[in-house]
């Protein structure tokens, strides 16, 4: 059972956010890098001419008439407005329903947010699940604190959420039901829209279930997938596992199986299948020897088609995997006595992985102190105190930036300006098996993409 909306962050054991406009520049320079708007049209012709403007255009401006008769114009427009602003202004008229509800405009629409906010969860063993709503600006803070809190205690009310995972702008949660059953359901933050899933016919004696992952680019269709991972039957192999997946189609509201059994090598299995990574048509895992599993879409099968990235300290963590841009990022601690980490880009051609930036963050350890164990061993990376969370490169603005959380707080760093931003103040998690290396650990994060799809 989750807490009510009116829960405070320092009480709240699930939900919570707090923003902070404290900046703080770091003098030395802690990393160094090694390396015309398109016409829109919603009618088929050539026409942008609105097929239903206002008759009685005494009352508005001249302006105001250009516009309303000028498609390409009023899109313009209406791709500037927030997501509730464009679900009311449905109503104003017929040809504002059109071009708002065209899949054309929801995909412009998507596609032109940056990211400007985080969902982060975690669930420590034998402790409550915790999701926090972090925000890069203030001014974006209010309006999706709302939804993430709506996700959290409404409407989920007769189970717990035990994982999520989030593409694009939709958020897939695995509940684990009051009397012990599984389900399945997709969230979309913007519009506060949700769906349960049908059931899967899994025999979780036979075939248990691993991880749900989401796949959704609204870039190329309106419509998601759904990836279930569940262990397959016994290998031959002592040391191998085989792992089974099925495929759920929003477009046509049904499981399948893909038919495809990945056998892998138990030493080399990634992390449940959680947190999958879609870029360029497939979901991709890491597994804990930084080889990389890749699940085709398209074909329903699982391959190693990508290189492995290269790897400075053998069986260190994996730091960060994640996309950003377009780009596929992976980051490995390089010193871990002189806090130096590597971050690797996937070059074009998915050839090889080629250094990005050389990362400092001994710097950061002076303002936190909380980041270095008492008892920190050069040697191990392990007593290193802190999670680099989340990784975002933004082209446009020439700028990259890491989230990072540390003991009672989220940071962001801007690694190009040296410059570091409170994002909020965490309170410890209660555990009660002395889960010390994890509580100031924030592996799962999800940034919050506006998005008017339809689940």
């Amino acid at each position: 059972m989750f807490p009510d909306d009116g829960g405070s962050p320092a009480t709240d054991p699930l939900t919570g956010h707090l923003f902070e406009a404290e900046e703080t520049l770091l003098r030395s320079s802690t990393a160094w890098p090694l390396t015309g708007k398109s016409r829109f049209s919603l009618s088929p012709d050539s026409s942008n001419t609105l097929k239903n403007p206002p008759q009685d255009c005494s009352h508005i401006s001249a302006a105001g008439i250009v516009v309303a008769h000028n498609e390409d114009l009023l899109t313009q427009i209406l791709l500037c407005l927030p997501p509730k602003s464009l679900i009311r202004f449905q109503c104003v008229s017929r040809g504002w329903l059109s071009i708002i509800s065209n899949p054309s405009f929801r995909r412009l629409y998507c596609g032109s947010s940056n990211t400007r906010a985080l969902i982060l969860f975690r669930k420590i063993w034998r402790s409550c699940p915790e999701l926090k709503f972090i925000s890069f600006s203030d001014e974006y803070a209010s309006s999706m604190e709302t939804a993430i809190s709506h996700l959290s205690s409404n409407f989920f009310t007769d189970g717990e959420i035990t994982d999520l995972h989030s593409c694009n702008g939709l958020v897939a949660v695995v509940l684990k039901l009051s009397h012990g059953s599984r389900e399945f359901a997709v969230y979309n933050p913007t519009t506060s829209q949700h769906r349960l899933i049908p059931q899967l016919n899994l025999l979780e004696d036979r075939h248990p279930f691993v991880a749900l992952n989401i796949a959704f680019d609204p870039l190329k269709s309106d419509h998601y997938k759904l990836v279930c991972v569940w262990l397959g039957p016994p290998t031959m192999r002592i040391m191998n596992v085989n792992y089974g997946f099925s495929i759920y189609e929003s477009e046509t509201g049904t499981w399948r199986d893909s038919g495809d059994i990945f056998e892998i090598d138990y030493a080399h299995s990634p992390t449940h299948f959680r947190n999958g990574v879609l870029w360029n048509g497939c979901l991709h895992w890491i597994t804990h020897w930084k080889a990389i599993v890749c699940f085709d879409l398209d074909k329903e099968d699982a391959n190693f088609t990508l290189p492995s990235p290269p790897v400075s300290m053998e069986h260190s963590e994996i730091w960060y995997f994640g996309e950003s841009g377009g780009c596929m990022y992976f980051i490995d601690i390089n010193n871990p006595g002189e806090m130096l980490f590597d971050i690797f880009e996937l070059a074009s051609g998915c050839s090889e992985w080629v250094l990005k930036y050389h990362l400092n963050l001994a710097p950061l350890t002076i303002l936190y102190p909380s980041m270095v164990d008492e008892e920190f061993d050069h040697s191990d990376d392990w007593l290193c105190r802190f999670w680099l969370t989340y990784f975002v490169e933004d082209e446009n603005e020439k700028k990259a930036r890491l989230v990072i959380s540390l003991p009672g707080k989220v940071i962001l760093y801007d690694i190009n300006d040296t410059v570091v931003k409170v994002l909020a103040e965490v309170g410890p998690t209660d555990t009660d098996d002395g889960c010390r290396d994890y509580i100031y650990q924030w592996k799962d994060a999800y940034p919050i993409m506006k998005t008017l799809a339809y689940v």
